[in-house]
């Protein structure tokens, strides 16, 4: 496979699976790159692999991949923290007897699946 680069800032402009020598470089100057600004090499998996772990966009992408995976796990756990047990909600349930009462749990319940949806509380 051949990659394209952008030599001052480690970027992968393009990758291609069977190009032919020169292919990739054309395509940067098509683009609007210098032909001195970018470089094409032939690289296999590993070497693949080694320019992406170089290229900060590449990065940026894979940190905000785990960042989202991290909120996503902190949100899943703050919730099971504060999930009260199934014999409080039942007695909750139980002990409406009114309509106040009932309006006051249908309240909570609409608050809390308002903002799981939301994904955050207001």
């Amino acid at each position: 496979m051949r990659i394209c680069i952008h030599k001052a800032t480690k970027h992968i402009l393009e990758m291609q699976s069977a190009a032919t020598a020169g292919t990739l470089i054309q395509n940067a100057i098509n683009g609007g790159y210098a032909e001195a600004d970018v470089e094409e090499r032939e690289v296999d998996d590993a070497g693949y692999a080694a320019a992406k772990a170089k290229d900060p966009a590449w990065i940026a992408e894979q940190q905000a991949i785990a960042d989202k995976k991290a909120a996503q796990a902190a949100k899943a756990q703050a919730f099971l923290d504060n999930l009260p047990s199934w014999a409080l909600v039942d007695q909750a349930v139980t002990n409406i007897s009114d309509l106040p009462s009932a309006k006051a749990f249908i309240r909570k319940l609409a608050r809390v699946v308002y903002w799981d949806i939301r994904d955050k509380a207001d």
